[in-house]
């Protein structure tokens, strides 16, 4: 049994007060107060929680008696890492501690959800290359991505909560400053697997995405470095799965204002007006979840932006929808967003 699993682990040969003391100890460490009781085989049979050694004292067991007494034979289990749905369903039933088994019944990983929002089963792409010409004089040394926020760059932020919904996989689309950026990756990111891919020239907000040799799932999840958002990345996948998307598009709310009033006309006749009225459209926010092969019909090493992606899946009539970001989204793209962004990034839940 590696040990990596060792603090939620116990033989079905311990006592009650073995398991006491092992929960005792992963207590500091973990809100996840459960172990996995295993045989001679290492095949789990049960689970044990301290509600469960608490109930059972309570009803006269004895410290001295086998784990077994309090171990739950019914317990909760995913076969398979990407199995996504179950893992959404065990954590809205408040399961924290789930044991992925192999087909013999032996532990291969355990997920904690304590520590990460889920696990999906998607590869990264950051577009991390711009120049940021919008945002000078704050870009005339700082790559855009590698402005400070809250003590940590942009894209660290970015990072950070894909990590946190299970992404390991990640490719950064680098070409301005590239070097600055390639540095920080490499000394804060050795617990994932991050590859830069570097563009010889310009590529648009998608086109380095083609420079991608292989993907390790098979949807990916394309975004910007430069934006700051709360989105709920296992939402946002549910969506685009259970919908069948080949492309789902997160998008934020665009807001105009007309100053004046609009009149309302038809064949030269007014029919009514409404006094300076608020229009609100559905804007991209820069966050994309696709299939692999669908990256195919990006031109390579041509310049190619999104809104070109999505023309271009919409005339081959491919299944387009958009996921309205119901938490924060903003594109730190201006010196006046770079400002709104520090001063709201202390109030945000992420």
């Amino acid at each position: 049994m590696s040990l990596e699993f060792y603090s939620h682990i116990i033989n079905k040969d311990e006592t009650i007060l073995t398991a006491l003391r092992k929960i005792n100890e992963i207590a500091a460490g973990s809100k996840a107060l459960t172990l996995f009781v295993y045989d001679k085989d290492c095949k789990v049979v049960g689970s044990i929680t301290d509600g469960d050694i608490r109930r059972a004292l309570v009803s006269g067991a004895s410290t001295a008696d086998n784990v077994t007494r309090v171990t739950y034979s019914d317990f909760h289990y995913i076969s398979n890492i990407n199995d996504y749905k179950k893992i959404r369903l065990l954590k809205s039933l408040n399961i924290r501690l789930i044991p992925v088994l192999s087909g013999d019944g032996k532990i291969k990983k355990i997920v904690d959800l304590t520590d990460v929002e889920t696990i999906l089963p998607i590869d990264a792409i950051i577009m991390a290359g711009g120049k940021g010409s919008r945002l000078k004089p704050y870009t005339d040394d700082t790559p855009k991505p590698m402005l400070d926020l809250e003590g940590k760059p942009i894209i660290a932020h970015n990072i950070d909560r894909l990590i946190k919904y299970g992404v390991n996989n990640f490719y950064i689309s680098v070409n301005h400053m590239r070097d600055c950026i390639k540095e920080y990756l490499n000394n804060n990111y050795k617990h994932v697997n991050i590859q830069c891919i570097e563009e010889d020239k310009p590529l648009g907000t998608i086109g380095s995405a083609r420079l991608v040799e292989k993907f390790n799932n098979e949807d990916v999840l394309i975004m910007n470095a430069d934006i700051l958002t709360s989105i709920s990345f296992d939402d946002f996948f549910y969506e685009y799965k259970e919908t069948k998307r080949d492309l789902l598009i997160a998008t934020s709310g665009a807001k105009i204002d007309i100053p004046y009033a609009v009149l309302n006309v038809c064949n030269g006749t007014v029919s009514s007006l409404t006094e300076k009225p608020t229009y609100t459209y559905c804007s991209s926010a820069g966050i994309y979840l696709t299939n692999k092969e669908h990256l195919n019909a990006i031109l390579k090493n041509q310049r190619f932006d999104a809104t070109d992606f999505i023309c271009l899946m919409l005339e081959s009539k491919k299944n387009v929808g958009h996921f309205p970001i119901m938490g924060y989204w903003i594109d730190i793209g201006t010196p006046q967003n770079y400002a709104k962004a520090k001063n709201e990034i202390k109030y945000v839940r992420f």
